[in-house]
């Protein structure tokens, strides 16, 4: 075991103070200034993004075809968000029209499920006279709180979706001005994207533009390949439920089946939280064939992701599903349901930086503080 002087000993010391010092910088930094730029030049990171994707087709398309790369870029920018325009038009009309729908017609709704309730009462008659009169009282209280409960949310329901579309009215201003900036800053970019980062090579020096090149990299495979494969599961739900309750004839199933998809995007809770009660409670209603359907199509779409799932995640992010569980029950636990999504992205992230040896400094100064400590420690014992 070698024996450092003082003098070593002070800079090995000093230097994984400031390893460790910079790295709480940066964790600072990520934490406090990173969101507020985020949100403030988003649409030109979007931007960006949308540049980075289409990229590749413009200088094939000026390489193969000797298109202007401006050109090649021009058309490509405008063809992209047309299509991509018009499927948000689509779909915020469908939603906005079953929901207003759906808060026009919410007191034949709450009737529906007041029926019901009373059929569940009825059924349960038998139950009650078991029961002790002190029992029979608590569920009272327990239903007529549960009515009063669906009459405060059936009412909030229909002033939440009047005032959030007043809400969207009044924001779409400002979201065409951050639609057209975002139109304008990806054509800028995508027609020089080539040249951007030559210049940005040149002025951050090489070594500065591969760290960078490689931050940038491992984002992308986390980010995008974590959100990926989220977004392709709740694809996936959608595309099972809404043919589903359609062909059932359920009411609003564009709508329900969104709503189910989203529920499936968030980690842990499932499409199943949602079906399985909802088809118990319609076989309590005396709607037992609806309700033996809900519950088929839970079960047959758990199924179907459970077998569906390790393929796409795996294929998405590379996340071992022990690490990615483990990840996500501490993003839990730390910061709830915001928590649980960003676990796995911060995982990842960490995993694909120390891959890449930029922490290698740190630890070997890990390694010779631990073992300079161990020689200390022996050599005490030794003279005890």
């Amino acid at each position: 075991m070698i024996k450092l002087t003082q003098e070593q000993r002070r800079q090995l010391y000093s230097g994984l103070l400031l390893h460790i010092f910079f790295f709480i910088i940066c964790i600072l930094l990520l934490v406090f200034v990173v969101p507020p730029l985020f949100s403030l030049f988003a649409p030109f990171i979007f931007a960006f993004l949308m540049a980075s994707i289409l990229n590749p087709l413009v200088s094939r398309l000026n390489q193969k075809f000797c298109f202007p790369r401006k050109l090649a870029a021009f058309i490509l920018v405008i063809l992209v968000f047309s299509g991509l325009f018009s499927l948000i038009a689509w779909f915020l009309y469908t939603v906005i029209s079953e929901a207003v729908s759906l808060a026009s017609n919410i007191q034949s709704i709450w009737d529906n499920i007041m029926s019901a309730l009373d059929f569940i009462n009825v059924k349960l008659e038998w139950l009650l006279d078991l029961l002790p009169s002190d029992t029979e009282v608590m569920l009272d209280n327990i239903m007529d709180s549960i009515y009063q409960w669906l009459q405060k949310v059936s009412g909030n329901f229909l002033n939440s979706i009047l005032s959030n579309t007043a809400s969207i009215t009044t924001k779409i201003g400002s979201g065409a001005m951050n639609a057209i900036i975002f139109i304008l800053a990806a054509y800028f970019i995508t027609a020089e994207y080539n040249t951007i980062g030559d210049r940005t090579e040149k002025y951050l020096g090489k070594r500065i533009y591969e760290q960078f090149s490689m931050l940038k990299n491992t984002l992308k495979s986390a980010l995008g390949g974590y959100f990926k494969a989220q977004l392709l599961l709740a694809l996936l739900a959608f595309v099972v439920m809404f043919p589903a309750l359609a062909i059932y004839g359920q009411d609003y199933a564009f709508l329900i089946a969104l709503f189910l998809a989203f529920i499936d995007f968030l980690p842990i809770i499932g499409t199943a939280a949602i079906l399985v009660p909802w088809g118990l409670f319609e076989i309590a209603g005396g709607g037992a064939a609806k309700g033996i359907f809900l519950l088929i199509l839970a079960a047959a779409f758990f199924v179907f992701r459970k077998i569906a799932e390790p393929k796409i995640v795996g294929s998405q992010t590379g996340l071992h599903p022990l690490i990615a569980l483990t990840s996500i029950y501490l993003g839990l636990k730390l910061s709830g349901i915001w928590g649980a999504i960003l676990g796995p992205i911060v995982t990842m992230i960490a995993i694909d930086i120390t891959k890449s040896h930029v922490f290698d400094n740190t630890i070997k100064y890990i390694k010779n503080v631990y073992d300079d400590l161990k020689g200390i420690l022996h050599r005490n014992d030794n003279q005890e």
